[in-house]
């Protein structure tokens, strides 16, 4: 464990914790990934204790809430653009073709 640091979270997988590390550190979060994977000593085993997402402990609250916050909502409908008419998917709030905002 490192000094001045906490798990915040566990994951069963490396891909999921570089996610939420991804995540968090883009707020502005010191943090980083531990794994267990005994040491190497037994490669062929592929075990894995899990992947800690460690957190500085003046950030642990703060992750904490950007990780329990609610995910953007991806089913939401296209929309026209009122300026130039053109056909925008939900993601984005600005037109592609003319730059007008949503």
């Amino acid at each position: 464990m490192h000094d001045g640091m906490s798990i915040l979270k566990t994951f069963t997988n490396e891909t999921e914790a570089q996610f939420a590390l991804n995540h968090i550190t883009a707020l502005g979060v010191s943090a980083l990934l531990q794994m267990d994977n005994c040491g190497d000593m037994r490669p062929h085993l592929d075990i894995s204790r899990g992947v800690d997402l460690l957190v500085a402990d003046e950030d642990l609250e703060k992750a904490k809430s950007a990780l329990e916050a609610p995910v953007t909502d991806l089913s939401a409908e296209p929309w026209t653009c009122p300026s130039c008419g053109e056909t925008i998917e939900a993601g984005f709030d600005v037109c592609w073709k003319c730059g007008k905002e949503k």
